[in-house]
């Protein structure tokens, strides 16, 4: 997501995250937990194949493991992602299980996978995040390429549409842009879950720069429609997102029904 004044845009990873990202074992293992959830709903899919999945699923399940018992001691934000990460492990083996026994219906069992395969995703994507915060790469980057690529980069995750607030002429700011828009991202996911309605983002010119995401007012249904897709927020995204706004230098703010980071501002 790095600019300069051509006017290109940057090439998006997956979710934002950093490019040459090592994590496809734990990757797979998500996808995978993903397909159970379609095979669930599929009633033409007999148990005995369900069944049949289940090694390569507990398989996964393991690799996943692997994944939040590989973090660092001493990082309270990354000790609480991690340990979300786990939880969501446990009840992914319980779920298993409960297929294995047809413990529960089909549309029960569905319902459950679709939750832990977007817990599990989420808490992956935030160790990633922490993981680039400990080795930030700053470069200049335009205010609004920033806030209009934010959330095109997640393949899954709930669709937002957002009312874009910001200035013709484009800001440039000196960030990490990899992990300023996931950071991003993430605001309006705690915005929207807030359950405000239709939102708007705006970016606001410095010193010091600003995005901040709210409800949208009533004129805002004139600005440009910004589609999103962001992953859900969860019970550790609030110290692994302080801990990012830190590393970028930048003050988090948030509150009951909006979100902001300011720029070239540390603490929060």
């Amino acid at each position: 997501m790095s600019s300069d004044n051509s006017g290109q845009k940057p090439a998006a990873p997956e979710a934002g995250l950093p490019p040459g990202s090592t994590r496809g074992p734990a990757r797979d293992a998500l996808a995978a937990v993903h397909n159970l959830e379609a095979l669930l709903r599929n009633a033409s899919v007999p148990h005995a194949t369900l069944v049949d999945l289940l090694p390569e699923l507990k398989a996964g399940a393991a690799t996943l493991r692997g994944q939040f018992d590989r973090r660092p001691a001493g990082d309270e934000a990354t000790a609480q992602v991690a340990g979300h990460g786990r939880r969501q492990v446990d009840e992914l083996d319980l779920l298993l299980d409960a297929i294995e026994t047809s413990g529960d219906t089909r549309e029960s069992l569905a319902a459950r996978t679709a939750s832990l395969a977007y817990e599990l995703e989420a808490s992956e994507d935030l160790l990633a995040l922490l993981d680039r915060a400990a080795a930030s790469v700053f470069t200049e980057v335009g205010l609004r390429l920033i806030a209009t690529e934010a959330g095109r980069g997640a393949a899954r995750g709930r669709v937002i549409t957002v009312r874009l607030d910001a200035p013709s002429a484009d800001e440039v700011v000196t960030t990490d842009p990899y992990l300023l828009g996931p950071l991003l991202a993430l605001l309006v996911a705690y915005v929207d879950a807030a359950g405000v309605g239709s939102l708007a983002l705006r970016a606001r010119s410095g010193p010091p720069a600003e995005l901040l995401v709210e409800a949208a007012r009533p004129e805002d249904d004139a600005l440009p429609a910004l589609v999103m897709r962001v992953r859900p927020w969860i019970l550790s995204s609030e110290p692994a997102v302080r801990r990012i706004a830190g590393h970028l230098g930048a003050r988090l703010d948030l509150a009951a029904v909006r979100g902001s980071i300011t720029l070239g501002v540390s603490g929060g």
